[in-house]
């Protein structure tokens, strides 16, 4: 699946985000852009959660996405958050937690309800669950902050095993992460 954007254009009153945006993401790609320049509203584009001012966006079918804000149902573990977005998540319990484990996440921390994990705990969670859901496309907004270096770099290695070969954008400002990920860099700063 080629996920496409064609003509996009983004204007907040007389503010232009971006205009006449051309992008086609085969596969996993890093958006660069300083802190202000529309990376998340482009990525809540991409979502269907904005509508552009001009401009077309086609196949992205089924999207997964972290957001700035880990979005968690509080009353749930971090496991229990991730298994919501699997029809069949019992079966695939084993997994999220090696993942967990492979993320630094074990024991008492798998117990806790959302509400009540750090916030690079939290950030995990989200992590996992974008990566375990069903999706043709993967979005991530700024997902490791709030990560120490070592958790970046675990968080890195697993989201370059589980996205390859689809379409993926991770939007950040953080150089340190891009090289992590050493994904192709996509300059949204138009340099």
């Amino acid at each position: 699946m080629t996920l496409q954007i064609e003509g996009l254009t983004k204007r907040f009153g007389a503010h232009t985000l971006f205009r006449g945006l051309e992008l086609r993401v085969e596969s996993p790609a890093v958006l660069w852009a300083p802190s202000g320049w529309g990376k998340t509203t482009l990525l809540r584009i991409l979502m269907g959660l904005e509508r552009p001012d001009a401009g077309s966006v086609t196949g992205a079918g089924r999207v997964a996405a972290v957001f700035q804000e880990d979005r968690l149902c509080p009353q749930l573990t971090a496991v229990e958050n991730v298994l919501l977005v699997l029809p069949d998540g019992r079966a695939r319990r084993g997994g999220v937690e090696a993942d967990f484990a492979r993320l630094g996440m074990t024991g008492d921390a798998l117990t806790l309800p959302a509400a009540r994990l750090s916030g690079g705990q939290k950030r995990r969670a989200a992590l996992l669950r974008a990566v375990w859901a069903r999706a043709d496309t993967r979005l991530f907004d700024e997902p490791f902050t709030g990560l120490d270096p070592a958790a970046m770099e675990q968080a890195a290695a697993l989201l370059r095993a589980r996205c390859a070969g689809a379409p993926a954008l991770l939007a950040t400002h953080d150089r340190a992460a891009i090289e992590a990920l050493g994904w192709p860099v996509i300059r949204l700063d138009g340099t």
